[in-house]
């Protein structure tokens, strides 16, 4: 590095591993200041809080409270002259897309980061810069975020739980079911979300033990509070890397009846940028899917390549609408249109239509006022563990 001139960079990520890792990996790098915000508000006041300049800001467009697009706004109403990364587990077209707001807005984005980060990609995002930066890393000290092996083991010794995060009625406010997100319970790291992990997972041939691993769980969790009373569905996200096999369908009905659970009380979600990969052996999965009773949601809906005919050949029965649609709707026009159309949209299809993301009160009163089915979101509950779970159900049943 030059003593002279240190690069200082600001990391914002609303994940603490994340945080943590590409620290050490900008360190690592030769970074000597490296500076670190978990949310879009906190950035902006490590930001004003500096005098010297930073230099570099990576950020993920994902977080709750202020989502990277208004960090965006805000940090070019600032004049902000430095550089800037985009990096998220979103699809790789919305992450463009927001990289040419950001060019439109006036800022200088050098590069955008698929998640997981690899010290490859952030070392060739750093020699953009015009400041040197350490040009031989000890191999020895630098580790990827995770190897195929370690994730193997943490299957087999059972480390990944299961989090629920409920979504509830608009019309009556009842809590009607329940999302499934797997969590990896790390020695080191504590609880690590998929966006970590799931694409090593993808790429090593372990999807289809992962998610069947994961849709038992969800089952089994079901069956103990049908037992217990609770009146509830479940969503299960898929990878449409599992849709490579026939059988699926098969393979997926007998993990779910060995739990004892209503099959039509499952709704297994697809996330929407992957359907055109291949559309006829997608449609023969998915609709013998529907034929034995599961439910089938389309995820993140507005972020990928949906067309029309995908609306109309795939058996959908739900659409979820991706969270920065909804976010911010009430004083953003756009947006507000978006949501309100793609309501509609799911209405005229006959699919039950939930608004995701929802974190104020005038967001919910919105998504609710334009006829959305169900909502979900921070302004609803976090995810939790299951006795986490039951123990907000009760009190927030009896403030109904």
């Amino acid at each position: 590095m030059n003593k002279e001139r240190n690069i200082r960079v600001l990391v914002l990520d609303d994940d603490k591993f994340m945080l943590n890792f590409v620290s050490h990996l900008l360190r690592e790098l030769g970074v000597s200041e490296v500076l670190v915000a978990e949310d879009g508000k906190a950035g902006l006041f490590v930001l004003s809080a500096q005098v010297a300049i930073v230099d570099l800001l990576i950020f993920d467009i994902e977080m709750p409270g202020m989502d990277g697009i208004e960090f965006l706004r805000n940090i070019a109403d600032q004049k902000y002259g430095g550089k800037i990364v985009l990096f998220s587990g979103v699809d790789a077209g919305l992450l463009k897309a927001t990289e040419r707001l950001a060019v439109v807005r006036g800022l200088n984005v050098i590069g955008t980061l698929a998640k997981p980060v690899t010290v490859g990609a952030l070392a060739a995002i750093l020699e953009q810069l015009s400041l040197p930066i350490r040009a031989n890393v000890d191999p020895s000290r630098i580790r990827q975020i995770f190897d195929v092996e370690e994730i193997r083991q943490a299957l087999i010794d059972d480390h990944i739980d299961m989090f629920y995060q409920p979504k509830i009625s608009a019309a009556s406010a009842r809590v009607t079911s329940v999302e499934c997100l797997a969590r990896w319970r790390h020695a080191q790291y504590g609880y690590i979300s998929p966006d970590n992990f799931i694409s090593i997972i993808e790429q090593s041939g372990l999807i289809n033990d992962f998610t069947r691993n994961i849709l038992k769980k969800s089952a089994q969790q079901l069956d103990l509070w049908l037992q217990q009373g609770l009146d509830l569905k479940i969503s299960v996200n898929v990878s449409m890397q599992n849709l490579d096999r026939f059988n699926l369908p098969e393979i997926y009905e007998e993990a779910v009846r060995g739990c004892n659970v209503p099959i039509d009380r499952v709704i297994l979600e697809i996330t929407e940028s992957k359907l055109g990969e291949d559309f006829a052996r997608s449609l023969d999965i998915l609709t013998r899917i529907r034929l034995k009773g599961f439910g089938l949601s389309i995820d993140d809906f507005g972020t990928g390549y949906a067309t029309m005919e995908t609306l109309k050949y795939m058996p959908f029965t739900e659409l979820k609408i991706d969270r920065i649609f909804a976010h911010g709707a009430t004083k953003d026009a756009s947006a507000r249109a978006i949501l309100e159309l793609s309501i509609k949209l799911g209405k005229v299809f006959g699919l039950n239509v939930v608004v995701e993301g929802i974190e104020t009160q005038a967001d919910y009163e919105l998504a609710a006022e334009l006829g959305c089915d169900e909502i979900q979101g921070y302004f609803i509950a976090k995810p939790m563990l299951p006795d986490e779970f039951v123990q907000w159900l009760s009190d927030y049943e009896k403030n109904q």
